[in-house]
């Protein structure tokens, strides 16, 4: 992936959802040799039942795919860094097959008996903000887990 501009949208039937469940979505990926700008300005994450991607801010979370303090130093005369630690960035973690994840959101299926609209989808989304380049994502796909 070579680009100025990247959004990622997934889409899952909610009806394979079990009814009543927490479930969080994560972004699946890999990074290949060369990478450059997937660290900073932080990227956004949504994850919306009823096929709509929420637009209001408290519905989306900042993520961080590539932490990498060198690559940050470029944006901090902008004023747009977030510091990692300070649980406002969701950074990601290496999983034991070798790809990355990092946690797009979390959501609630409805419980029995409530009305569920007919074709009704789960919609995950991944934004990079800003129009600057970047290259080297390697997409795996997006995993729904419940949550314990």
């Amino acid at each position: 992936m070579d680009c100025s501009y990247l959004d990622i949208y997934g889409r899952l039937p909610a009806a394979v959802l079990t009814r009543a469940t927490s479930y969080a979505a994560y972004l699946v990926y890999g990074i290949a040799e060369g990478h450059r700008g997937l660290s900073f300005p932080d990227q956004e994450a949504a994850v919306s039942l009823g096929g709509r991607v929420p637009a209001e801010s408290h519905h989306r979370r900042s993520v961080c795919l590539r932490p990498d303090e060198a690559e940050a130093r470029k944006f901090w005369g902008a004023g747009a860094v977030i510091p990692y630690g300070g649980g406002s960035v969701h950074v990601p973690r290496l999983r034991d097959d070798g790809w990355w994840e990092v946690e797009m959101g979390r959501l609630r299926t409805i419980e029995a008996g409530e009305h569920e609209a007919p074709g009704e989808d789960v919609v995950a989304s991944f934004e990079v903000v800003g129009s600057y380049p970047k290259r080297g994502l390697i997409l795996e796909g997006i995993e729904f887990r419940k949550l314990q």
